[in-house]
């Protein structure tokens, strides 16, 4: 069983502001779980899971210098230490990676979509 520790949901200006600066599709279920929170704490018996504020995603991937050494993801999330949570572009699947040497390569393949992925986490 998971237990979700939400933040206050974003603003409606902070959702079409993130929006704006997205040039690829998010994730289905992306933006319906975001609407509702800006960024979560997600934790169960042996996994635990930040999910990045949305209004902090687009700097905190610049941040990680993601455009330069894993351009086909935007990350969304970590595990609190070394591994990422990412949307591949092209095809809105979800992946995990090291933050350290990630890349296309060291991507491996978690759900087809973010709701797959939170109700993985939540069962």
């Amino acid at each position: 069983m998971a237990t979700i520790d939400r933040n206050a949901a974003p603003t409606k200006e902070e959702i079409e502001s993130f929006l704006r600066q997205v040039d690829f599709n998010l994730s289905k279920g992306f933006i319906d779980f975001f609407k509702e929170t800006n960024g979560a704490d997600i934790s169960t018996d042996d996994k635990y899971i930040l999910l990045w504020a949305l209004t902090d995603m687009i700097q905190l991937n610049k941040e990680y210098k993601v455009e330069e050494y894993a351009p086909e993801f935007f990350i969304f999330g970590s595990d609190g230490a070394d591994t990422a949570f990412a949307i591949e572009k092209s095809t809105g699947d979800i992946y995990e990676m090291p933050f350290i040497g990630m890349s296309k390569e060291q991507a491996v393949f978690k759900n087809k979509t973010f709701a797959d992925f939170i109700e993985n986490l939540v069962l």
